[in-house]
């Protein structure tokens, strides 16, 4: 029996297929691991920013009742390989120990080049505050919804 090459392009591109399957799934499972890791520590905030190619990545900060963060986590990388590690610092400051409220007051200030490289950041930090505090809308999102009643008028 004798293969075409268009039935070895076919077996490939399957191949290939059935790979990038498999380390979806894995990914999935090592962020519910994640998630379920930090859920321990306290109230969790997930943020994420979507990269075009490379650098796109997910936060995930917890915090307990008084805003002090406990713990953070991110996955940042390429495809399928990334995967969730710790981080000790944020804008050169410590995470684990300082208040969120604290690295809030210092995404005030952010321009819009700066807000987009820290998104996930902000946003899992945004969602935690909405969480302490019973807000229904994030900071982001207030925005979002002043621009756009402005714009009504």
């Amino acid at each position: 029996m004798k293969i075409s090459g268009l039935s070895i392009l076919l077996l490939i591109l399957f191949a290939l297929l059935v790979m990038q399957s498999v380390g979806g799934y894995l990914q999935i499972q090592d962020y519910r691991k994640a998630v379920r890791r930090m859920h321990k520590l306290g109230n969790v905030g997930l943020g994420q920013r979507r990269g075009r190619f490379l650098n796109g990545h997910v936060a995930i900060i917890a915090c307990d009742n008084e805003g002090i963060i406990t713990g953070a986590e991110v996955m940042d990388g390429i495809g399928v390989w990334a995967r969730f590690h710790p981080v000790d610092t944020f804008l050169d400051k410590k995470l684990v120990g300082s208040s969120i409220y604290d690295f809030l007051d210092l995404t005030e200030e952010f321009d819009e080049k700066k807000f987009k490289k820290y998104r996930g950041y902000v946003r899992a930090l945004e969602a935690l505050e909405a969480r302490l505090t019973g807000k229904e809308l994030t900071r982001e999102q207030e925005k979002y919804m002043e621009k756009r009643n402005k714009g009504k008028r």
